[in-house]
């Protein structure tokens, strides 16, 4: 009997063994074939949910001058963040989503943190490892682990002890029954329904904070994966749990008993769940949790940031590896820009450009000449170079500074706000910024033109003055060529250019030296179809303008509408 209860403890346990073999050889191949192809599958992850660590921070920073909301939006950065974020884990999603908008320019952590992309790059076993242990942890929306970094005492359960007094009743009832059978099995009954009632009556108040603690708790159980593997250059978790967070062992204890009938919805796991309910086990060990965090949150936050830190630098470095060329930026202490063969990160077959450009630059040309892309790919590399030391070109050098734009303006009908409205207060933050001397890279894509042409070129070019004469390197693209002439002594002028070929409009899409000589809004209106005699007296008037410098008013019919 005794040897037929060993053979079956050996057989569950062969098989426990086997599934795990079989679950973890699974998802080291699907690892494997991503790094071979450089391809994967992201899990949808919603922007309020990943974006959490980074607002926690900017919520309780006096002075933040990171990538605003504005320029974020204006560089299309959350389809940026999604190329980049080959993250296992909510925290790793989280990590590296703050760090795209969290630039310092001290770069204080830069070089640090490229020896652990080139570490996981290098290492394969190490990496493998790693991944497998985080897969675990996996992804879960909304768990803002990272709130727990700070004041807790909103999140505990009042009344506490309470829950644990219920929790002995029916123990007690047990013993009672030893010394009167009928009185303790009555108050066994009797406890077991009120903590069923009281469960079921407490439950939804604490569901949402336990979708979060239970995530919490398994990112403690995953550093102390991280920790056992002992590797001599990723001794940040040994160090973390040997000293400050030695205590969060309770966590991952505590952590276990609220996971257990919460798995696969077996017959042991509605055992354990009723277990649960009876002895009010969410509650208490929900609030063990939080007291053991909240004792040792210097500890947790190392360790929550150790493992995001991990986990963004292989996402990193997966990153570099899809790609089919890229740099690590150099930086100088001149307000000079520089790079070869910069490409845009977004664009399926983009076309590379090279270009040393100075402090004030504005750059002309046509429509759909490829200004607004050629800007927007030096600020998106500009971000990626200060935030994960990577840059998509050949080369690169610049001063490091915050980065701040100006390009998508759209009426503000929530604020009331008119388009020139939204423009001008868009505008201002540049204006701000450089005021206050601190290191700035901006990007304006058609400045002003909100307003008409006479205050739009007037204001432009008193804009242009004061940021040349301030803090700051400012690159300006614009249609209005007049700029270029009155701007010419203190921009350096660059262009776009197109040229016609059997009726139809081409670009090179690339950058030029000198202002833009050439329009092509009139020769899109002749290859659409327009009529002639509209086409021709546009042509007209715009050459007219061009060597008069006044417009010449519209001929009038005999009718009395203008010919």
């Amino acid at each position: 009997m005794e040897n037929g209860f060993i053979l079956i403890g050996l057989f569950v346990a062969g098989f426990i063994v086997y599934q795990l073999l079989t679950r973890n050889g699974r998802k080291l191949k699907k690892i494997r074939q991503e790094w071979e192809t450089g391809d994967f599958i992201a899990l949808s992850e919603d922007v309020e949910s990943v974006s959490s660590y980074w607002r926690n921070k900017k919520e309780r920073t006096d002075f933040y001058a990171g990538v605003d909301g504005i320029t974020w939006d204006d560089l299309s950065m959350d389809q940026v963040f999604k190329k980049v974020n080959y993250t296992q884990t909510s925290v790793g999603s989280e990590y590296l989503f703050n760090q795209l908008r969290d630039i310092d320019p001290k770069l204080g952590d830069l070089q640090s943190t490229e020896e652990l992309y080139r570490l996981v790059e290098k290492d394969q076993a190490l990496r493998e490892k790693v991944l497998l242990i985080l897969s675990g942890l996996g992804k879960r929306n909304y768990t803002d682990t990272s709130s727990y970094f700070y004041e807790l005492n909103d999140q505990k359960i009042k009344f506490a002890y309470l829950y644990i007094f219920l929790a002995c009743l029916p123990v007690l009832s047990v013993l009672l029954m030893f010394f009167n059978f009928n009185l303790g099995l009555l108050s066994l009954t009797g406890s077991i329904v009120l903590n069923a009632v009281i469960y079921y009556r407490n439950k939804k108040m604490l569901e949402n904070d336990l979708h979060s603690i239970t995530y919490a708790a398994a990112i403690v159980n995953t550093g102390k994966s991280l920790a056992a593997m002992r590797h001599p250059q990723l001794p940040v978790f040994e160090d973390i749990l040997k000293r400050e967070g030695r205590g969060l062992g309770k966590v991952s204890f505590f952590g276990q008993l609220l996971a257990i009938g919460n798995k696969n919805g077996g017959d042991f796991d509605l055992f354990f769940e009723y277990f649960r309910i009876v002895f009010l086990l969410d509650f208490i060990s929900y609030n063990q949790i939080v007291n053991t965090i909240a004792a040792h949150r210097k500890a947790y936050q190392q360790l929550w940031e150790a493992i995001g830190q991990l986990d963004a630098a292989i996402a990193v470095a997966f990153y570099r590896k899809s790609l089919p060329f890229y740099t690590t930026p150099q930086f100088i202490a001149e307000e000079a820009l520089a790079f070869e063969d910069l490409v845009h990160p977004l664009l399926k077959d983009p076309v590379a450009n090279s270009s040393v450009l100075g402090k004030s630059v504005l750059i002309t040309g046509s429509n759909a000449s490829g200004k607004s892309t050629y800007i927007k790919a030096v600020a998106i590399n500009a971000i990626l170079a200060q935030t994960i030391n990577t840059v998509l070109a050949k080369a690169w050098t610049m001063k490091p500074s915050y980065i701040v734009t100006s390009m998508a303006i759209q009426d503000n009908v929530m604020d009331g706000d008119s388009y020139f409205i939204a423009e001008i207060k868009s505008l201002k933050r540049i204006i701000r910024l450089s005021g206050e001397k601190k290191p700035l890279l901006s990007f304006v894509d058609e400045i002003l033109k909100g307003t008409n042409t006479i205050e739009r070129i007037s204001a432009s070019a008193a804009m242009m003055e004061w940021l040349s004469d301030h803090t700051g390197m400012n690159i300006i693209a614009s249609h209005d060529i007049e700029l270029t002439e009155i701007a010419g002594e203190v921009y350096t002028n660059y262009h776009f250019r197109e040229s016609i070929e059997d009726g139809e409009v081409l670009f090179d899409y690339k950058i030029h030296n000198g202002p833009s000589q050439t329009r092509n809004a009139i020769k899109l209106l002749e290859i659409i179809g327009y009529p002639e005699s509209v086409t021709a007296r546009a042509n007209g008037l715009a050459e007219h303008f061009t060597e008069a410098r006044e417009w010449k008013e519209l001929a009038v019919s005999v009718s009395g509408s203008a010919e």
